[in-house]
């Protein structure tokens, strides 16, 4: 039975494509669900989905189970309602202010911080659909994901400066990385709101559609990722993460050595065959 999570019942964006597929474990203030090849993850705690440390521990736990299935490709990372995610729960950043120093980084270590690195650091793909606001550490967590497919209602916001604080979770690393130094500094040091269109120009947007479109167009994308070679969208993905934090040099020496192991792979010579072949590739993931 699923415990309750506190807030009001809200109709959950659901793509009709990934009903009717196998349930994963039940969580309080999660929806989990497979199908297709395709792991979904829904952030449902109305009205607004604000998080909270129990919230976030479902994150971290439920990215992890779907990243070991075997059975799933790509995570699919969405929202109920009309939010993505509000940020911190009110009452949580409250009550924070009243604990000491190290009680508070083992209470964000263990869980915003664990939520937002295994979407990060998940050796799937991982795709985000941002129906609406994406604030505080929603924003962290939508900018964890490797595609974020928006809707028109889409907004971000790095809204620490606002409370007196700065942005713990990965934000100060990755949004600079994405859009710039000066948007960043915009957005972190104003605490600047990015609605979907600019967001679309700057690059935190990989695609923009309407609200209703939204569910189709991220779960498009994340098929399209499933049908790949997932031996070689794990390398390339690791590689990716890799390039921002080492040098050319040492990136060429790791690069050449995966790409020996990848060349030898049932993938590759499925992929090559499917060219030679002109048809479409059957990757095994071996």
């Amino acid at each position: 039975m699923r415990a309750a999570c506190h807030g009001q019942a809200s109709e959950a964006i659901v793509p009709p494509s990934l009903t009717g597929g196998t349930t994963m474990t039940q969580y309080a203030c999660l929806e989990v669900a497979v199908a297709d090849g395709v792991g979904r993850l829904t952030l449902h705690r109305p009205p607004l989905n604000a998080l909270t440390p129990a919230m976030m521990a479902e994150v971290a736990e439920a990215a992890a189970q779907l990243d070991r299935d075997a059975g799933v490709r790509v995570l699919l990372l969405d929202a109920s309602g009309n939010a993505f995610s509000a940020g911190g729960d009110m009452a949580f950043l409250a009550e924070l202010n009243r604990k000491p120093p190290f009680d508070i980084k083992s209470t964000l270590y263990a869980s915003f911080a664990a939520g937002v690195k295994a979407v990060k650091l998940a050796q799937k793909p991982v795709v985000a659909a941002v129906n609406g606001a994406a604030v505080g550490a929603g924003c962290e967590l939508a900018l964890a994901a490797d595609f974020r497919v928006g809707s028109t209602r889409a907004m971000f916001q790095q809204s620490w400066i606002n409370i007196g604080c700065i942005s713990p979770l990965g934000g100060l690393f990755l949004l600079p990385r994405l859009v710039g130094l000066a948007k960043a500094s915009e957005m972190m040091l104003l605490g600047s709101k990015v609605q979907a269109e600019e967001a679309l120009r700057i690059g935190l947007l990989n695609e923009l559609v309407a609200p209703a479109d939204l569910p189709a167009a991220a779960l498009a994308l994340a098929r399209r990722l499933a049908a790949g070679p997932p031996l070689a969208l794990r390398a390339m993905k690791e590689s990716l993460r890799r390039a921002l934090e080492t040098t050319i040099a040492g990136e060429w020496e790791h690069n050449v050595y995966v790409q020996s192991m990848l060349l030898s792979s049932e993938d590759f010579g499925e992929g090559v065959a499917a060219l030679r072949e002109n048809r479409t590739p059957r990757y095994q993931g071996r």
